[in-house]
C-alpha cells in the first residue's frame, strides 16, 4: 500500500529556520499565501507535471515508430541496429537506453551495449504490460538487474516486430518539472502515477501515498479536480490532472494551516 506522509509541522520549522527573509535579526518575513494562490500554485504544478511527461512520453513514441519501420524494412544486421538505437537514444534528452525485447522477454538489442546483454526480462511489469496493451506505458519505476541503478520503463509492443520496445528513463528527467512546485513552496510537493496507482517519478525519492490520495484520484469522473485531505493536525490540498493520451496520472498537494478552509471542485 502507497503511504505518503507529509509533515507540514516541519516543513514550517525548516522554513523558519532555512529562509533568510524571516531572519528575527532584521524582523523581516515572508506573507503567507493566500488560499486563492496556493490552490492555483497546486492546480499548475499538476498541469505542468502532466505536460512534461506527456511531451516526453510522445518523443519516444515517435521513436518507437521509426525504429520499427528501420528494423521491420531494412532488416539491417545487429551492429547497424545497435548504432541506430544508440543515435536514437542520443536525441531523446533524459533517455539512458532503448531495448528491443523479444516475444520471450530476452534482450535482443540494447543501445548501451553490444552485443546485447543476456537478460530475460519476462516477469518484469513493464514487458508483461506493453504485451497486453495496444499502447505505450509509464510503469512503475524500478531497479535495473545489472546496474543496480533505478529507472522509468517506457515500453509498447510492436506487432511488425513481435517484440516490446523499452526506453529506460531517467527518473531525474521527470522528478526536475515534479521539483519545481517544491522550489516555489516548501510544503509542495507533486507525482506522476500510473492508472492503477503506482508511482512513476515523485519529487521526493522513496515517497509514499496515503492510499486514500490515490483511491479519490483514480475514482474521480473527472479529468482534473482538487480536493483536501485531511488527517489529524494536518490538511493539504490536492490537484490532479489524468492524462486523456496515456495510462497516467499527475498530481501535486499543499500543506494548509489545519483551520484553512479552501474550495473544492
Amino acid at each position: 500500500m502507497n503511504r505518503f506522509k507529509l509533515n507540514l509541522t516541519a516543513l514550517t520549522t525548516i522554513l523558519l529556520l532555512a529562509s533568510p527573509t524571516i531572519a528575527i535579526a532584521d524582523a523581516r518575513y515572508d506573507a503567507l499565501p493566500s488560499e486563492d494562490q496556493i490552490e492555483q500554485e497546486t492546480i499548475e504544478a499538476a498541469k505542468d507535471a502532466l505536460n512534461e511527461t506527456e511531451s516526453l512520453a510522445t518523443s519516444i513514441s515517435f521513436a518507437f515508430d521509426y525504429l520499427t519501420t528501420f528494423m521491420s524494412e531494412a532488416h539491417p544486421p545487429d551492429f547497424l541496429t545497435h548504432a541506430e538505437l544508440k543515435a536514437t537514444t542520443a536525441r531523446l534528452d533524459g533517455v539512458r537506453s532503448i531495448l528491443v525485447i523479444d516475444k520471450d522477454g530476452m534482450i535482443r538489442h540494447d543501445a548501451f551495449s553490444f552485443p546485447a546483454p543476456n537478460i530475460n526480462v519476462a516477469e518484469r511489469q513493464y514487458f508483461q504490460g506493453a504485451r497486453s496493451s495496444s499502447g505505450l506505458i509509464l510503469g512503475e519505476g524500478v531497479i535495473g538487474r545489472t546496474s543496480g541503478v533505478p529507472f522509468v520503463p517506457v515500453s509498447t509492443y510492436k506487432p511488425a516486430l513481435n517484440a516490446v520496445l523499452t526506453a529506460i528513463v531517467d527518473p531525474g528527467k521527470l522528478r526536475r518539472v515534479l521539483e519545481r512546485c517544491g522550489r516555489a513552496r516548501e510544503a509542495c510537493g507533486a507525482a506522476i502515477l500510473t492508472n492503477t496507482g503506482k508511482i512513476v517519478a515523485s519529487s521526493m525519492p522513496e515517497v509514499t501515498i496515503p492510499q486514500e490520495i490515490v483511491d479519490n484520484i483514480l475514482g474521480a469522473e473527472d479529468n482534473s479536480g482538487t480536493f483536501v485531505y485531511e488527517r489529524q493536525n494536518f490538511k493539504a490540498l490536492v490537484a490532479f490532472r489524468k492524462s486523456e493520451r496515456f495510462p497516467i496520472v499527475a498530481f501535486a498537494s499543499h500543506g494548509i494551516a489545519s483551520n484553512s478552509v479552501l474550495a473544492t471542485q
